[in-house]
């Protein structure tokens, strides 16, 4: 006759390799941790800007979007990704590329007058600005 614990042979080392895993998986996190950059320089910053952030609803006209990604104070890493969204207008591109930390873009206004908004994303960082097309004197 089989004694209980003889039924399964494999109960005990189960059990304590899920033991082992949970003490390691312990040891690997802090309740301080926040996995956060530590030091200095380490905080990504996005900047967007519209020159000019009016322009004639012609149409025809074009204002440069100015892009600026910096990793503390010194520029990301080349070709790092820059995604454009805009609410009236049409960019040139919508998809740009950094080059010493600066991506740049193009964008056509419409020919209605009115206003809207310039948003541009990269690496978890979102910033945006206010731009207007205006009416034909």
């Amino acid at each position: 006759m089989r004694r209980k614990h003889d039924q399964h042979p494999g109960g005990c080392w189960l059990v304590a390799l899920i033991s082992v895993a949970g003490i390691l998986l312990a040891g690997c996190t802090s309740p301080a941790d926040d996995n956060q950059p530590t030091g200095p320089g380490t905080e990504l910053s996005l900047s967007v800007e519209a020159q000019p952030s009016a322009i004639p609803a012609n149409g025809t006209s074009h204002l440069v979007v100015f892009v600026e990604l910096l990793l503390g104070e010194e520029p990301v890493s080349d070709s790092t990704e820059v995604i454009l969204l805009n609410t009236i207008g049409t960019l040139g591109r919508g998809v740009v590329y950094t080059r010493n930390g600066v991506a740049l873009d193009t964008l056509t206004s419409d020919t209605s007058a009115g206003s809207g908004w310039l948003i541009a994303y990269a690496q978890g960082r979102r910033d945006s600005t206010e731009i207007m097309f205006t009416a034909n004197p």
